[in-house]
């Protein structure tokens, strides 16, 4: 019986691993066809193709659009993270009237669709002249992702036992070095994760990237990716190229931070 439930267990893991495999792999081949062979139900591309990066990272100018999307996606984590540490903090130290309600209204922005606002804040961005910038994307980005940080933090703050910042004031520790050196490296993980989580969110954004920017001066990488698609034809192969190549910053940084992640992740499950 264990046996048969072993065997049940492993053809279903692995059942999960094409399924989620299968598409990044698709993409990759898709990236080093011809557009003829795209079309053909060959699996793998009779020579590997690299004219298709060559234009997209050579010729079209993709480079400043994933410059775009990284300082709008850094600064948005950067932003989210000032403001949601300490929020996230006094809602998991501090008792204050109205906390819960607070806290509610705090998740309950996070359910709203952007197309709910996308009309009001396009006015007001037009009317302040900041249409095409930086600024047109970090403004909503920070207000619909500080929500969904300042919530996940809330719950990570409740992880680190209080008696530990306790006993750093009884043994004088001023709030300063309470901050630096007790609650910030406690932390880290956290932090780090809901920083990468912002990024990401940033990254890949669609909708007011699309509405906000008009030309590569703050145009970013998904709208980016959408444009070359022409009038009359769509071509996967620069396509699926320039997805690769703008994945690959974020795939970098994973696994740069991927410590950081997993223990944040899981710091959450542990109950003290």
């Amino acid at each position: 019986m264990k046996k048969r439930m072993g065997l049940l267990f492993w053809a279903a893991l692995t059942i999960i691993v094409i399924i989620n495999v299968l598409p990044y792999l698709w993409t990759i081949l898709t990236s080093l066809k011809k557009q003829n062979e795209i079309y053909t139900v060959k699996i793998l591309p009779e020579e590997f193709y690299l004219d298709n990066y060559i234009q997209v990272i050579l010729e079209s100018g993709f480079f400043t659009n994933i410059l775009n999307s990284l300082i709008v996606s850094g600064s948005t984590a950067l932003i989210c993270i000032i403001i949601g540490v300490p929020a996230a903090y006094a809602f998991a130290r501090l008792k204050f009237k109205f906390q819960n309600l607070l806290f509610m209204l705090v998740l309950f922005i996070t359910i709203f669709p952007g197309i709910f606002i996308i009309s009001p804040l396009f006015s007001f961005l037009k009317e302040i002249g900041a249409i095409d910038t930086y600024f047109a994307l970090i403004l909503p980005y920070v207000a619909y992702f500080t929500p969904l940080v300042v919530w996940i933090l809330t719950g990570f703050f409740r992880t680190i036992p209080q008696a530990i910042e306790e006993v750093a004031i009884m043994d004088g520790c001023g709030l300063f070095k309470l901050i630096t050196r007790i609650i910030l490296p406690l932390s880290l993980p956290g932090i780090l994760t809901v920083g990468i989580i912002a990024f990401t969110l940033s990254w890949n954004e669609f909708l007011f990237a699309l509405i906000f920017t008009s030309s590569d001066a703050a145009r970013t990488v998904p709208v980016a990716i959408s444009q070359f698609q022409g009038v009359h034809s769509l071509n996967w192969g620069q396509m699926t190229a320039a997805a690769i190549t703008a994945t690959i910053p974020i795939v970098l940084i994973s696994i740069a931070l991927q410590k950081y992640i997993i223990s944040g992740l899981t710091a959450g499950a542990i109950k003290e």
